[in-house]
């Protein structure tokens, strides 16, 4: 947990190559990163407009076992999304959901805010229909009455 600490502040500081430095000697003295620590990379690679570095330190990730949360996978979605790949964005989710990871309200939020603000009404309408048969409408519900109020 030391390393992973160490980690998550150095790429909160901006400080990637270090933190590569790091997860790399916590390999050489016996430690296997887990999955909290590969998504403080990975957040910290689409942080710092990385993707492509932040795509191959999941796929390292997942080849090495590790199987991604929630968190790491809005991180991803997020990378996609900055970037311009709604696609890509939209393939992971479903990625996400083969895997048996479910989707919370931030993952749909941050997918149908970026399609949106991208002018890609039909596809945020499309996850928005997926989001409300997966029973996130509550969310939605109050989401919707907070831009009635504005």
């Amino acid at each position: 947990i030391h390393f992973t600490t160490l980690v998550d502040g150095l790429s909160r500081a901006g400080k990637l190559e270090a933190c590569q430095y790091f997860m790399d000697e916590m390999v050489k003295v016996g430690c296997t990163p887990d999955v909290v620590c590969y998504t403080v990379m990975i957040t910290g690679y689409i942080s710092g407009g990385e993707l492509e570095k932040a795509e191959e330190m999941f796929k390292e990730m997942t080849e090495k076992g590790q199987l991604p949360n929630v968190f790491t996978y809005n991180s991803l979605i997020r990378g996609f999304c900055m970037a311009g790949k709604f696609k890509e964005a939209c393939s992971l989710l479903k990625e996400m959901e083969s895997r048996g990871c479910n989707p919370n309200f931030v993952v749909y939020s941050t997918l149908v805010n970026n399609l949106r603000n991208a002018g890609k009404l039909l596809e945020a309408h499309e996850v928005v229909k997926d989001m409300v048969e997966k029973g996130h409408y509550a969310h939605l519900l109050s989401k919707l009455k907070k831009y009635r109020r504005s």
